[in-house]
C-alpha cells in the first residue's frame, strides 16, 4: 500500500518495477581478468594472483558532485588458506541522469584504507580496488545510492533552510468536477486583429473578452464557456463570436496555451460535462471531492482522511478542524465552505501529534514527507540536495532573446540585477559581466546579448540572490569544476522549485508572488507556488518524489519549469502544457538541447523519449483537478498494479508470509534495520570505525579480527557504531527494495546512457 499510495500521485514512479523489492536481478561486471561476475553483490575479481571479494558500497556523502562511499572487502592472496578482511573509503566524480535513474563514476580516489592483517599491502590493494570501482561504476542504480545516502546522511544534514513565505492562497472547494484557471494578476488585454475580441495574454488559458457583448469566453471541453465577469458564473456558450474560431486556430499553431480539452470518455462541448469554473487573479488552489467528502479513520489516530479526492484532506476529531497540505505546506480551517472557511497556515512542526503517527503504508501515508520530525521528511530533505549532473563541452554556447532592449532590475539586498523581459534568467554582475542559465548550465557573456559561452565558474555573489527574487531558483545550479575540454555542472531539485523550509520539510516554491513581465504582445510569468497541485511523497519502496498534478483534462500546468515561458511572439524554450511528471526524475540536460549551438550530445536516445508516448502512457491521478470519472479508472489500475507487484514479491519470497511478525510482504522501516533475511552473502559492512562487520541471521553483529568472526553485543559496541551499522543495514535493504536492479552498482534497466556512461554535452 505504500507503493500504491505513491502511485496515486506520481505515475512516473513505475511502481510495478519497484515492487521487485529485495530480489536481485542478474548483473554483469567485467573483472580485471576479463571474467563476468554472475550477479549482484558481493562481487569478485582477481588481480596479480590475489582474489578480492567486494561487498556492496555504502554511500556516506555527496557534495559538489563528489560521492564518497565505504566498502568492505575480503582479500585472499595467492597460496593463503583463509581470506583477510578490510575496509576502504573511496570518492569519485559523478555523472547523474535522473531521467534514467542512473549515475556513472569517474576519477575514483582512495580516501582511507584499513587492512589490519595485511598492512604492508594496504596501499596496493586500495589502488587495485579503486581501479575496479571505476570499471564497475559506469551504470549504477541511482535509487540505491539515494536510499543509502538519505539514511546515512540524515543526522548530519547541513541543508540550508530557506525563509519562505506561507501566506495562504485562496482555496476553492467543490463537491463537483471543477476547474481552476489562473490569471497572472489583473487581465492584460490585447486586441485580436480582425475582430472585436481582446485576448487575455497573462494566462495559459485561451481567454478573451468580446467588446461588443461585454462577455468573457474561455476555451474548454472542446467548446466555449461564457461569463459576464471573470468571477462567473460560467455557462456553455451556444453562439460564440465568429472571431473565436480564428483565435483558436492561431493559439493552436503558436502553442503556449492550455485548451482544457475534454477528459477521456466524456462528450466534448456538452453542457453536462462543463465543470464549475473558478478564475483567480491571485494565488489559488482547488480541492474537489466526488460528492460529499467521504472520510475514514487513519489507523489508531484521531484523524480522518478524505478518500474521494486527489487532495490530501484531513479532519482532526480532537479540534474539529480540517487540514490540507498544499505545495508541502499545511493549512487549517474550521469549515470547508461558507463564511467560516478561513484557511490559516500551520507550521509542519506545530501540527497535531497524530499526523506523525499516520501509518506509512496507509493511503494517507504520503503526507509524512511533509510532517516535520518524521524519517520521511528527513529523507526528503537529503534527497532535495542530490544533484543531477552533466559534463558539458567547453565549446557549448547559447542565445538569449529579449522583448525589445534588455531591461534590468536591481535584486534587493545585493549589487546584482536581473533581466525582466526575457524568459531566460540573466544576471548582471558588472557592466561587462553577465551570466545566464539555460537547461541547467551556466553561460557567461560580456554583454546581455552575448556571445554566450559555457561558464567555467560562477561568481559567489550569485548565490546571495534571495528567495524574494523571481530567479532565485538559479542558486540551485552549479559549476563544480572545469578542464580545458569540459565543464562539470549540476543542479539540485531546487532548480525545479523545491525549498527546505525552516521547519525542516521540503516545500514547493518560495511562497512569494512575483509580478510578471507584460509587454506589448508578450507575457513572461515567473514561478508561482500555488495552483498546480504540487505535492511530495517519500515511500519506503519508492523513495522521494515530487511533482505537479497536471493532466490533459482538468487542471492548469505551470508556465515555467527551470525555463520561464509565457504567451506572445517570443519563441524561446518555455515549458508549457506539461503533463504530470515526477520532477525528481526529470532531467534538464536531456531537454531542449537543440536550442544550444555546437553542443556535443551523447544521449539523444533519452531526449527522444520525452515525446508524446511518454506523456500518453504516464498520466497520473491528479491531486486536485482531474475529472472524477477518469480518477476512478486510474485509481483501479494503480491498485491492480500494486496487487500484482505484491503478489510477485510474495511468490518469490515465501518467507514474507511468516507469522512471527518479523517479516512482512511490504517491510516497515523498523524491521529493515534488523532484517538480514534478504542480504544473503551480501551481509558484510564497512563500519565507520574502519572495521568489517557481518550481519547475523538474528539481527545482531559480528566483528572480524585476526581470530575470525566474533559476536559483538550491543552493550560492548560504542552506540555510535551500533547505530551506524543498523542504519547501513536498513539502507542496504531499502536500496535493494527500491531498485529494479537490486544493488548499488548494478546495471540500470532504464537505459539512457551511451558512450561509456558519460552524460556529455
Amino acid at each position: 500500500r505504500d507503493s500504491f499510495s505513491a502511485m496515486k500521485m506520481f505515475s512516473l514512479l513505475r511502481i510495478p518495477a519497484l515492487l521487485l523489492l529485495c530480489g536481485s536481478l542478474p548483473l554483469a561486471a567485467q573483472s580485471t581478468t576479463g571474467g563476468v561476475h554472475p550477479k549482484g553483490w558481493p562481487r569478485t575479481f582477481t588481480s596479480d594472483g590475489t582474489a578480492f571479494t567486494v561487498y556492496q558500497p555504502q554511500a556516506t556523502s555527496w557534495t559538489n558532485g563528489i560521492l564518497t562511499f565505504r566498502e568492505a572487502v575480503s582479500v585472499l592472496p595467492q597460496g593463503a588458506a583463509q581470506p583477510s578482511f578490510g575496509t576502504l573509503t573511496l570518492s569519485a566524480t559523478t555523472d547523474v541522469d535522473s531521467e534514467s535513474q542512473t549515475l556513472a563514476l569517474s576519477t575514483v580516489s582512495v580516501v582511507q584504507d584499513n587492512f589490519p592483517s595485511l598492512p604492508d599491502q594496504a596501499e596496493t590493494y586500495a589502488s587495485q580496488l579503486a581501479n575496479q570501482a571505476s570499471i564497475w561504476g559506469q551504470n549504477l542504480s541511482l535509487q540505491v545510492v539515494k536510499a543509502n545516502l538519505a539514511v546515512n546522511a540524515a543526522e548530519g544534514n547541513s541543508s540550508k533552510p530557506v525563509v519562505v513565505k506561507n501566506t495562504p492562497p485562496k482555496i476553492y472547494f467543490s463537491e463537483k468536477p471543477a476547474l481552476l484557471v489562473l490569471v497572472d494578476g489583473e487581465p492584460a488585454l490585447r486586441a485580436v486583429d480582425g475582430s472585436s475580441l481582446l485576448r487575455v495574454i497573462n494566462t495559459q488559458a485561451l481567454l478573451a473578452l468580446d467588446q461588443s457583448s461585454g462577455l468573457y469566453y474561455l476555451r474548454i471541453n472542446g467548446g466555449w464557456a461564457q461569463a459576464s465577469s471573470l468571477s462567473g458564473p460560467w455557462t456553455s456558450s451556444s453562439n460564440p463570436p465568429d472571431g473565436l474560431a480564428s483565435l483558436l486556430g492561431q493559439a493552436q499553431s503558436t502553442g503556449n496555451v492550455q485548451l482544457f480539452d475534454p477528459p477521456q470518455n466524456s462528450s466534448a462541448g456538452s453542457t453536462p460535462d462543463l465543470p464549475i469554473i473558478y478564475v483567480s487573479t491571485t494565488p489559488a488552489e482547488l480541492i474537489t471531492t466526488k460528492g460529499k467528502p467521504a472520510f475514514e479513520q487513519v489507523g489508531a489516530t484521531q484523524l480522518l482522511h478524505a478518500t474521494n479526492t486527489g487532495s490530501s484532506l484531513f479532519m482532526d476529531l480532537a479540534n474539529q478542524s480540517y487540514y490540507v497540505v498544499i505545495s508541502g505546506r499545511w493549512f487549517s480551517s474550521p469549515a470547508l465552505t461558507g463564511a467560516t472557511a478561513l484557511w490559516q497556515f500551520v507550521p509542519s512542526n506545530q501540527l497535531p501529534a497524530d499526523f506523525a503517527n499516520i501509518p506509512e503504508n496507509a493511503p494517507a501515508g504520503t503526507v509524512l514527507a511533509s510532517v516535520a520530525g518524521t524519517s520521511q521528511a528527513a529523507e526528503a530533505a537529503i534527497s532535495s540536495t542530490i544533484p543531477q549532473t552533466a559534463t558539458i563541452t567547453r565549446s557549448a554556447s547559447t542565445n538569449v532573446s529579449y522583448d525589445g532592449n534588455p531591461q534590468f532590475e536591481q535584486i534587493v539586498g545585493t549589487d546584482l540585477s536581473y533581466a525582466r523581459n526575457t524568459a531566460t534568467p540573466v544576471v548582471r554582475i558588472a557592466p561587462n559581466s553577465y551570466y545566464s542559465v539555460v537547461n541547467g548550465v551556466w553561460f557567461k557573456a560580456p554583454s546581455p546579448t552575448g556571445p554566450w559561452l559555457v561558464a567555467e565558474s560562477v561568481p559567489p555573489a550569485i548565490y546571495t540572490i534571495p528567495p524574494s527574487c523571481p530567479i532565485y531558483y538559479v542558486t540551485s545550479v552549479f559549476v563544480y569544476h572545469a578542464t580545458p575540454d569540459y565543464v562539470y555542472v549540476g543542479y539540485t531539485p531546487g532548480y525545479f522549485g523545491t525549498c527546505l523550509s525552516p521547519e525542516g520539510v521540503v516545500v514547493y516554491g518560495t511562497g512569494y508572488y512575483y509580478p510578471p513581465y507584460i509587454g506589448p504582445s508578450l507575457w513572461i510569468g515567473p514561478p508561482l507556488t500555488y495552483g498546480f497541485g504540487a505535492g511530495f511523497a517519500c515511500g519506503l519502496a519508492t523513495g522521494f518524489a515530487f511533482g505537479v498534478a497536471v493532466d490533459h483534462g482538468w487542471g492548469c500546468s505551470p508556465w515555467w519549469g527551470p525555463w520561464h515561458g509565457g504567451w506572445g511572439s517570443w519563441n524561446g524554450s518555455g515549458w508549457n502544457n506539461g503533463n504530470t511528471w515526477n520532477r525528481n526524475s526529470g532531467n534538464s540536460y536531456t531537454r531542449n538541447v537543440n536550442n544550444w549551438n555546437n553542443v556535443n550530445v551523447s544521449n539523444h536516445n533519452v531526449y527522444n523519449r520525452w515525446g508524446s508516448n511518454v506523456v500518453k502512457n504516464n498520466h497520473s491521478i491528479s491531486q486536485n483537478q482531474i475529472h472524477n470519472a477518469q480518477n476512478s479508472a486510474q485509481y483501479q489500475k494503480a491498485k491492480n498494479d500494486y496487487n500484482q507487484g505484491k503478489s510477485n514479491y510474495e511468490n518469490n519470497h515465501p518467507d514474507s508470509h511468516a507469522s512471527n511478525g518479523t517479516l512482512h510482504s511490504v517491510p516497515d522501516r523498523k524491521t529493515l534495520s534488523t532484517d538480514s533475511s534478504h542480504l544473503g552473502d551480501n551481509n558484510v559492512f564497512a563500519g565507520k570505525d574502519g572495521n568489517a562487520y557481518r550481519s547475523t541471521k538474528k539481527g545482531g553483529w559480528q566483528q572480524h579480527s585476526s581470530s575470525g568472526w566474533n559476536d559483538v553485543s550491543h552493550q560492548k559496541m560504542p552506540e555510535s557504531t551500533h547505530s551506524d551499522l543498523n542504519s547501513q543495514r536498513y539502507a542496504r535493504n531499502v536500496g535493494n527494495l527500491r531498485s529494479s536492479g537490486g544493488d548499488f552498482g548494478g546495471e540500470s534497466r532504464g537505459g539512457g546512457r551511451s558512450g561509456g556512461g558519460r552524460n556529455r554535452r
